[in-house]
């Protein structure tokens, strides 16, 4: 038969182990909630300005109208290691118009002969994808070649492409340069507003790299690192967060 003291022992023994599930259930939820606030606060986000400027939509990009642009360096090839990149793409909204530039440093640019939009797809571009939420619900795509050509699109996850879909308000300008090309646009800020291009929005910044003409001879290039074990933009994790203001 236990004594007093021992019973009383044994209750403290109980709640010490109940304690100490406590503690850890405590400290593991305590460590989650951690995890998960470092991963919203390393989400790539790009604050666009706003200008009073205009820009002449000419191919030159070292104009003053491009001074006070936000701007990324140095896109990554998520998939192949031991590429370098050096583009650089400027974007800046003005009263009108969201304004986006890419400076391309590429020494073999591949284009296709332009007969329809899809050419545009088997050679060197860049592309700019708009969404207005992270499911892809609907998203909306233009790819540039340096000649100029563009092929634009509407999409809904997964890979459901509506080819027959274009921007109606767009203008952009290239120019081939001795250390690569440059791609220099506008697209209308109504028009976005309208395909629910909104305050916050999600964008995708993207090059394509075609060493040769075959198709399976490329880098691909991205703002930030898609969670995919092979080539793929049109996923959500390919889209990192983006703000307008004035």
């Amino acid at each position: 038969m236990k004594t007093t003291s021992e019973k009383s022992l044994g209750i403290l023994k109980k709640h010490s182990k109940k304690n100490k599930m406590l503690y850890r259930y405590i400290l593991s939820f305590t460590i989650a909630l951690l995890l998960i606030s470092c991963a919203k606060s390393t989400q790539p986000k790009l604050v666009i300005p706003y200008s009073e400027k205009e820009i002449n939509v000419d191919g030159v990009i070292d104009a003053e109208e491009w001074d006070q642009a936000a701007f990324i360096e140095k896109l990554i090839a998520p998939w192949e290691k031991g590429a370098t990149d050096k583009t650089k793409f400027k974007a800046f909204v003005s009263s009108n118009y969201f304004n986006f530039s890419f400076h391309v440093w590429d020494h073999t640019p591949i284009t296709i002969p332009f007969e329809k939009e899809l050419s545009v797809a088997g050679g060197d571009r860049v592309e700019l994808f708009f969404s207005s939420d992270t499911a892809l619900v609907k998203y909306y795509c233009i790819e540039i070649d340096p000649r100029g050509n563009i092929l634009d699109y509407s999409a809904k996850y997964y890979r459901d492409f509506n080819d027959s879909w274009d921007f109606k308000n767009i203008k952009v300008a290239t120019k081939i340069t001795d250390t690569g090309y440059i791609v220099e646009g506008r697209i209308s800020l109504a028009e976005l507003r309208e395909l629910g291009i909104l305050n916050p929005f999600y964008l995708g910044i993207f090059r394509a790299d075609y060493k040769s003409n075959m198709s399976e001879d490329v880098s691909w290039y991205s703002w930030i690192k898609p969670l995919n074990p092979t080539p793929d933009f049109h996923i959500p994790s390919a889209f990192g967060e983006a703000e307008f203001t004035k």
